[in-house]
């Protein structure tokens, strides 16, 4: 058994103590070839006897199918999925391809395997071990990174390796990682010393184990090929040596000494992905090679042949079927395509037969479209993708070709690789597609843009999506109409960072249109597009009648989530906070529901937003906690991390890096070419100056943005302007805003906007007409659910009866402002009501830290979750978490709040 060195001992022991103890770890260990990665895992494997472990290893061939390594390590306990939740048991069984169904989203059977797994440690910790991660297929390693991410207090442990200098593997970033390098010196000569049988000359010895770098595999091979006086020093040693990167060429000169029979065994062994001794016998014997060549091989320990078949080391397969000639290849592929009956391996006998064309063959590519239509049924897109794209390349018609060339990127897409769909784009002719064709792959483009995160990729999906638009039109209404909606939803999300076209000319084409019927796309197209060209008061009664649609419940949730985007964006702008809130938590649900976690982690954003316009704080920041743990889950750049911090929230939170926070936020955003994101930045900005006290900055940022308001886009910042204008001694510049709020205010008749109308008339009214203004502004908000906004208004009201020297009655709005702010935790805006109350000659005290201010992030929404009535298992789903980690801290959260049962939560919190 080796171990290793001391530091990874150590590691190794902490993790096994940890998972005994109840707690989940996770390790990630990396080094290259050879270094003794296996070895690791095999001795934690060892040292974990009294535990369950699971155990699989990633097989180079087998990469292409769906969810296949995954299926091989959770057999033991498929027997166990009724334990899981509907949905979730549904998702992994299909998968699987133990039953059929709907294809599963990818998030939802990571979240069953999480939930699997957890069910399998209420009878004892679990330990998996996967090895050689690099190659798993992309659907089993992308579960496998989500549950890594999420264990916590399941008693799960997870050892997984990696070797250095292969494929991407970024789904394994930012997880706990042990860099495996070679055995220290004394180590090495140790292990050197006891595979050598004879004598073993001391500087023979240094100079092996120094140009091996300590690796135990290129240590052991190197020895064993080396003569006994080369070993002796009576010779010299070959140069160069073969290791490192010349271990694979080593292991090659090995089978080249072989005879053509064993060659030839060795070679459909390593093309068979399995390591199925019957399928390699078959074909083998297709080849006329008998079962007895492989004798040399395993007595030159390259291969173990049992009930199945496994090589020294994945570099003896890697150098066995690279060097072999292509030819060679094609014979073995074509052997085992023959051998490969099975009813349940028809896709690898595809792919057989594919590796063995030569040139374009109809029937073998239509062969693989099948076996990507088998892949899709199990949610396997990753897998459906390399099936159509190899298909494609098979295709003998130029127009089929591009057909299936298109069909490959969607699936990449669909399976979270929006590089390699933006690649096989590349590749298609685009006059090779009838027009559904093109403006399929232009749709496909804008949303490769968005999914990329590259610099001005938002910018150029509205031009995108109206070329779309322009191919469809005459083809196929609802693609068309569809595409328009997607300009519009992008060239809103641009603003002025779009290229090649703008919302004016969108909106012209969609007034020009005649639409056959008014459907609810139709009704939210055009409410947008008569905002933006003949103004508020003409758009208001459409965008009404579209949002009340959305928000009525009668949507499937795939047309919801088609139009949710649409709605929010329509009933901010007429300051509806109530079917917006509405249709988000609508959203959120249904994107639970489906499992479709980029669809849930944007729906969850702006529901945060919208309770951070509120005032509502701590609600937005246990949303914020929950979009953070998407995100972990989900693609991103680094400068879509940064855009998802919400600048408007740090500016009402106002920590004393919070323009720096913002700034980073609008750069990202003006980098992604998200105009309104770096718009909803300098709205942190105005509420930071606002806090703070510089009137004049919140008047001079809140003025530029209105400056570029995209149909109404930034009429919640004239309220604001109103006030910065007003204590900056800017009355005309007051006194222009507060027209235009009167304008929208009165015609969205909402109560926060008249609310809102009647604070900002205040502040311009003359000492006899203020004072009612204000009253009225305060009676009409006190029941929405702006209290950010309410709290502002007695903050506001306080401030002008102090300078009326109506101290008392200022003290009294003044202290009412405090409490509010220091109720939803806006610092800034308390200091400020503390201020004027000093003012008045009272002192205010600083509130002191409370104990739920104690509570971490996850502990604080876990707990409010609990508060509502969630049971553990409900909590875990939305938090996608395991229900073993929400019972931890709950029980974390009982200790800290002093409290016994979820009951008494609702009195503390």
């Amino acid at each position: 058994m080796l171990w290793g060195r001391d530091t990874e001992r150590a590691a190794l022991d902490t993790l096994l103590a940890q998972i005994r103890g109840g707690m989940s770890q996770v390790v990630v260990l990396s080094g290259e070839a050879g270094i003794g990665k296996t070895a690791l895992l095999d001795a934690v494997a060892e040292a974990a006897a009294d535990l369950r472990v699971l155990r699989v290893a990633g097989v180079e061939a087998e990469a292409g199918f769906s969810f296949a390594a995954l299926h091989r390590l959770l057999i033991p306990y498929t027997g166990d999925l009724d334990v899981l939740p509907p949905l979730q048991r549904e998702a992994l069984s299909v998968a699987f391809g133990l039953t059929d169904g709907p294809a599963p989203d990818r998030f939802l059977v990571s979240l069953a395997t999480l939930s699997l797994l957890a069910a399998v440690t209420a009878r004892g910790p679990l330990l998996c071990c996967v090895d050689d991660t690099q190659w798993l297929d992309r659907e089993s390693l992308d579960v496998l990174a989500f549950v890594a991410r999420r264990v916590h207090a399941e008693g799960i442990g997870l050892v997984l390796t990696v070797r250095t200098g292969t494929e991407d593997v970024a789904a394994l970033e930012g997880l706990p990682t042990l860099a495996v390098e070679g055995l220290p010196q004394a180590d090495a000569l140790t292990l050197l010393r006891s595979v050598v049988g004879g004598v073993l000359d001391p500087k023979v010895a240094a100079q092996i184990v120094s140009a091996t770098r300590g690796n135990p595999l290129a240590i052991t091979d190197l020895s064993s090929s080396l003569t006994e006086n080369q070993l002796a020093g009576a010779l010299l040693l070959p140069e160069p040596l073969p290791i490192g990167s010349r271990l694979e060429a080593h292991y090659l000169q090995q089978v080249r000494r072989f005879s053509t029979p064993t060659r030839r065994w060795l070679l459909v062994a390593a093309t068979e992905p399995q390591g199925d001794i019957g399928y390699v016998t078959a074909a083998a014997g297709e080849l006329g090679v008998p079962p007895e060549a492989a004798d040399d091989a395993e007595r030159a320990r390259l291969v173990s042949v049992g009930t199945e078949i496994r090589f020294r080391h994945p570099l003896v397969r890697s150098a066995i079927y690279g060097g072999a000639t292509s030819s060679e290849r094609r014979q073995a592929h074509q052997a085992l395509a023959r051998a490969t009956v099975r009813t349940a391996d028809a896709d690898r006998r595809a792919w057989h037969h594919a590796a063995a064309a030569l040139q374009p063959d109809e029937q073998v590519a239509a062969d693989l479209v099948v076996a990507a239509g088998r892949a899709a049924r199990r949610g396997g897109y990753a897998a459906r993708a390399t099936f159509l794209a190899r298909a494609a390349e098979l295709t003998p018609d130029e127009r089929a070709r591009a057909g299936r060339l298109l069909a490959a990127a969607e699936a990449a897409f669909t399976s979270g690789a929006p590089a390699r769909a933006h690649l096989l784009l590349d590749a298609i002719e685009p006059t090779l597609l009838d027009a559904t064709g093109q403006g399929s792959r232009l749709m496909l483009r804008a949303r490769t843009f968005i999914a990329l995160g590259g610099e001005q990729g938002m910018a150029q999906v509205p031009a995108t999506c109206l070329a779309a638009y322009g191919e469809f039109r005459t083809v196929d209404p609802d693609l068309a109409r569809d595409a328009l909606l997607g300009a519009v939803d992008a060239a809103l999300t641009a603003e002025y960072l779009t290229e090649g076209t703008g919302l004016r000319q969108i909106a012209d084409i969609v007034l020009d249109r005649a639409a056959a019927e008014e459907t609810l796309t139709d009704l939210l197209l055009t409410g947008i597009a008569t905002m933006t060209v003949h103004g508020f008061a003409d758009a208001v009664p459409i965008v009404h009648r579209a949002t009340a649609r959305v928000a009525a419940g009668e949507l499937s949730d795939p047309d919801l989530l088609r139009h949710y985007v649409t709605a929010i964006t329509a009933s901010t702008r007429i300051w509806d906070d109530r079917t917006r809130e509405t249709v988000l938590h609508r959203a959120a649900d249904a994107a639970r529901n489906t499992g479709a976690l980029h669809t849930l982690e944007t729906s969850l954003y702006a529901l945060a937003l919208h309770e951070t316009t509120l005032g509502r704080l701590d609600t937005a920041d246990e949303l914020l906690l929950e979009v953070q743990q998407l995100r972990s889950a989900v693609a991103s750049t680094p400068y879509m991390w940064e855009m998802y911090r919400s600048p408007e929230q740090v500016g009402w939170r106002a920590p004393d890096d919070a323009r720096e926070r913002i700034q980073r936020a609008h750069q990202a955003a003006v980098w992604l070419g998200m105009g309104s994101s770096a718009g909803l930045s300098r709205i942190g900005l105005v509420i930071l100056d606002l806090a703070l006290g510089d009137y004049a900055a919140a008047a001079t940022v809140a003025t530029e943005l209105l400056d570029d308001d995209y149909a109404g886009a930034y009429t919640r910042i004239l309220p604001d302007l109103v006030e910065a204008a007003t204590y900056a001694d800017d009355r005309a510049a007051a006194g222009q805003a507060l027209a235009l709020l009167t304008e929208r205010a009165t015609i969205s008749g909402t109560p926060w906007a008249r609310g809102l109308l009647e604070r900002s008339r205040a502040l311009l009214a003359a000492p006899s007409d203020a004072e009612e203004a204000f009253r009225a502004a305060i009676t009409i908000l006190t029941p929405t659910a702006a209290v950010g906004d309410l709290a502002r208004t007695h903050l506001l009201h306080g401030e002008w009866l102090r300078r009326q020297r109506r101290r008392r009655d200022a003290r009294a709005a003044l202290r009412t402002a405090l409490a509010m702010f220091e109720d939803i935790g806006a610092p800034a805006f308390a200091e400020r009501a503390r201020q004027e109350l000093l003012a008045t000659g009272e002192t205010a005290r600083r509130r002191g830290p409370e104990t739920a201010g104690d509570l971490t992030p996850q502990e604080a929404a876990i707990a409010v979750l609990a508060r509502d009535g969630l049971t553990n298992p409900q909590i875990a789903q939305r938090l996608f978490i395991s229900a073993s980690t929400v019972d931890y801290h709950l029980r974390k959260v009982f200790r800290k709040l002093g409290v016994e049962s979820r009951r008494q939560l609702g009195r503390v919190l």
